[in-house]
């Protein structure tokens, strides 16, 4: 044999084996499908198991033992909104009484990583802070503005004031007025 039927005799092996790698690939490329095929309809099948699991769930009465503790937890755990007025009161009784403005008590509670949502932070403060107090009985009550409009501090340190522009109802419409 000379060195071109040698070198044919080479390439001719090495095009079979290259042929049956390919093939060797292509079907476990092919098996390889089947089982993710066969895993995909798996995953399906205990999807819509869980599903009905969880609206079992759904639907299921919750335990006296399971209201109780939700009860517990909800007189325990304070709101985003508890949170932010009590700095609020914080910050101004470091105060010792001096009213603050509304603008500047909400840039100071943010100050100090407090999040006061809403477009306008320092509106949406004087609107929980009236929301709280409208919430409470009278002598509860913990916000006042007692100099000006705009100007809040604690009734603890203004027990005998009213509120300066505060709203009462006529006793004939039931409409507003401003004081």
């Amino acid at each position: 044999m000379n060195a071109y039927d040698t070198t044919k005799v080479a390439k001719n092996a090495l095009e079979e084996s290259l042929l049956a790698e390919r093939a060797k690939l292509r079907g476990e490329i092919a098996q390889l499908r089947e089982a993710i095929q066969e895993k995909e309809r798996d995953a399906r099948a205990k999807e819509q198991r869980l599903a009905h699991v969880d609206a079992l769930l759904a639907t299921e009465q919750p335990s006296v033992v399971d209201q109780a503790h939700r009860r517990q937890r909800a007189r325990s755990a304070s709101t985003p909104t508890e949170q932010l007025l009590n700095l609020a009161v914080t910050v101004l009784r470091e105060r010792k009484g001096e009213p603050m403005h509304y603008r500047d008590l909400a840039d100071e509670l943010m100050r100090r990583g407090a999040v006061i949502r809403g477009q306008d932070p320092a509106s949406a403060l004087v609107s929980r802070m009236t929301q709280d107090d409208n919430r409470r009985a009278e002598a509860d009550r913990r916000f006042i503005r007692p100099t000006s409009k705009g100007f809040y501090a604690l009734r603890e340190e203004y027990p005998d004031a009213r509120n300066v522009g505060a709203r009462r109802r006529n006793r004939g419409t039931g409409q507003a007025r401003a004081e």
